[in-house]
């Protein structure tokens, strides 16, 4: 900013302290979020620090979110009126004594030196100068001169071959490579700043990057030493790149353009070999090293960056292309229903890394966030896209429940997409078949499920069979609930819905019954067939849920403020949060006062009547969390009660109809 603060005038960024800032932000964010929750959490029983704490999450959240915005900004800062950035002039300054392209001459000048490492043969690269280019990668990834210019001096496919030859260098078949042989525990860590650096350079629309996506893009399907025979083919394009896609914020149109050539691609490979690709058969060379897959799929690393890129997510997924049959068919469809995901474990070890990827990156396609970060408001407003890809995932696990049963790992992913649209499901169960639309209200557009279809029931019945799945269920509608009733009972508008707050209250109560026996017997189901580790939850629960239990938590809050927020509303931000945390610690830690033994919920499923305590305890004590009313309480007991008895009844049938179809 100007120096002079009384002229009035704004001068522009000074580069070197803006720096600052944002390193500040970067390094902090995560700690002050992760904190904040902590103890908001651990204070919620003690009504205080609510509002507070909720803010700092929310500040922390937001930077995170704003940190990509604020590098562009400090990148076009320090190269305004260097060639490549016309346009850019008085966007980010206006007094050009503070213009610095020394930086970007030093970012030019690194990526040149990186770039011819990066040229010499691997083979003859000394363990001292593999230490230089991994350091020059590390410390200037994030810089877009040095990830453009050195991305762009390689060429699309000599950054293929670059990568081909540094990962298999000093391996038995390509023979040599001392250097990169005493270096080989940290191709891993050379992996990740290559892929992170190169990411920032799709991000450039110079001429010199868009030449190289479009090159890249080409590449994707040959193999990248055609007719060099002494040394083999060596694996297709699309499979070393997508190695290089694990890790990084990639343009989205990059991703668009990528994804539909491969999928492309795919089909083709599925089609004729049923096998999908293959790496580096003719001479054993390897494209990955992280993690415990070989990286011989290259959806794998394509479906890192999709998680990484929600919004490129959602697009990919709606996109179609055509089945063996010459039929449209959505690339999810393709991807979870259809396609055979190869074996591509590292000998050794079981790898589920590929399938993981897709839930992840499912995940961000249809929350508009990526897995693990906490939603914004703007998060919770779901777009027409992302609310059909979501009817499609519970319709495609409602239709064959085998789809995810099998691939129990993604059980997890489910449960964590299934908060976020708790009110489209707790809407399509709901026993108010004619206003639950107005009772569970959302901001963006509602997922089209169907109350008259089974599909949200038997989704939820199958994810709760698995452990992780059932955990992030319970906890998620217990909070949502909770929340609901506070909202409601602190005079909340119910708009159209034609009940008052006590019979209101009443039918969220008897809902959550519902939806906890729906959830509870396909955890039932497990354990009656033999599957132990159902029974308890284990003393490391605790612990599990710490991690992703505030999460949870602040879901439930932000799909509840979010209704009520707008002109006019009747409950304000401030006035979120107690109930949801007063459960959620409850189901953790136990219900009752501090002094006195708790009551503990949730922890033996083997037992029917403990199971039915666990439920009307936590239904009656959100109630009594929402309204400090012991008749309010007494109630909501006795109708999650009802609800939970109507749920056993109906997923009885559902057992019942799969063993009919396995006999």
């Amino acid at each position: 900013m100007d120096p002079d603060a009384t002229s009035g005038n704004f001068s522009g960024i000074d580069p070197d302290r803006f720096k600052k800032v944002i390193a500040s932000v970067e390094h902090g964010h995560e700690t002050l979020r992760d904190r904040a929750l902590y103890f908001k959490n651990q204070l919620a029983s003690y009504g205080i620090g609510q509002t507070e704490l909720q803010g700092i999450a929310h500040s922390a959240s937001w930077a995170s979110d704003e940190l990509p915005m604020l590098k562009r900004r400090y990148h076009l800062s320090l190269a305004e009126g260097a060639p490549g950035f016309a346009g850019h002039e008085g966007m980010v300054r206006i007094n050009e004594a503070l213009v610095n392209p020394a930086a970007v001459k030093e970012a030019k000048k690194a990526a040149k030196r990186a770039a011819a490492l990066a040229k010499k043969d691997p083979k003859d690269l000394s363990a001292t100068e593999f230490d230089e280019l991994n350091t020059l990668l590390a410390d200037n990834r994030d810089e877009y001169p040095f990830a453009e210019t050195f991305a762009a001096a390689l060429g699309a496919k000599g950054t293929l071959l670059f990568w081909d030859a540094m990962s298999n260098a000093g391996t038995p078949t390509r023979g040599g490579g001392g250097g990169i042989a005493a270096r080989q525990e940290q191709l891993g860590d050379f992996q990740r700043n290559l892929s992170l650096t190169l990411a920032a350079a799709t991000n450039s629309d110079t001429l010199a990057m868009k030449a190289w996506k479009r090159d890249m893009i080409a590449l994707g399907g040959k193999r990248i030493r055609e007719g060099d025979t002494a040394a083999g083919s060596g694996p297709d394009g699309f499979v070393v790149m997508s190695n290089l896609m694990r890790y990084g914020d990639f343009d989205d149109a990059f991703l668009t353009d990528y994804g539909k050539a491969l999928v492309t691609k795919d089909r083709e490979n599925q089609f004729s070999r049923g096998v999908g690709y293959h790496g580096d058969a003719m001479d054993g060379g390897i494209s990955n090293h992280v993690g415990n897959d070989l990286g011989n799929d290259p959806m794998t690393g394509f479906m890192k960056a999709l998680a990484n890129s929600p919004d490129a997510a959602t697009k990919f997924f709606a996109a179609e292309g055509k089945d063996a049959k010459g039929k449209k068919q959505s690339n999810f469809t393709y991807l979870f229903e259809t396609r055979k995901w190869p074996d591509d474990s590292a000998p050794g070890k079981e790898s589920v890394t590929g399938l993981n990827s897709l839930g992840h990156a499912l995940e961000a396609a249809t929350t508009g966030h990526r897995p693990g970060e906490p939603a914004t408001a703007e998060d919770l407003k779901h777009s027409k896209a992302q609310a059909e890809l979501f009817r499609d995932i519970v319709h495609s696990v409602a239709y064959d429940r085998d789809r995810l049963l099998k691939r129990g790992f993604l059980s997890d992913s489910m449960a964590n997409m299934s908060a976020e649209y708790m009110p489209d499901l707790k809407g399509a169960i709901s026993s108010d078949r004619q206003f639950a639309k107005e009772l569970y209200a959302v901001t963006g557009v509602r997922a089209p499920l169907k109350q008259d279809e089974p599909d949200a029931a038997l989704f939820l019945y199958t994810v709760g069979k698995n452990k992780e799945g059932f955990d992030r269920l319970n906890v998620g509608e217990h909070a949502y609930s909770a929340q609901l009733m506070q909202a409601f009972n602190d005079g909340a508008d119910l708009g159209h819905y034609p009940r008052n707050r006590e019979q209101t209250i009443d039918q969220l109560a008897y809902d959550s019954g519902y939806f906890q026996g729906i959830i509870i017997g396909g955890k039932n189901a497990e354990i009656a067939h033999g599957h132990a580790e159902e029974q308890a939850r284990s003393d490391g629960w605790k612990e599990g849920v710490s991690t992703w239990g505030g999460t949870l938590v602040g879901t439930a809050t932000g799909l509840v403020t979010s209704r009520f927020t707008g002109p006019g509303s009747a409950v304000a931000g401030d006035l979120a949060g107690t109930a949801a945390d007063e459960v959620f610690n409850g189901i953790v830690d136990g219900f009752g006062k501090d002094g006195k033994e708790k009551e503990q919920v949730y922890e033996d499923f083997s037992n029917d009547s403990k199971v039915h305590f666990s439920v009307l305890t936590t239904v009656q004590e959100a109630a009594k969390a929402a309204t400090h009313e012991p008749g309010a309480a007494s109630r909501a007991g006795t109708r999650a009660g009802e609800g939970l008895a109507d749920a056993k009844t109906m997923v009885s049938g559902f057992e019942n109809a799969s063993l009919e179809e396995k006999s």
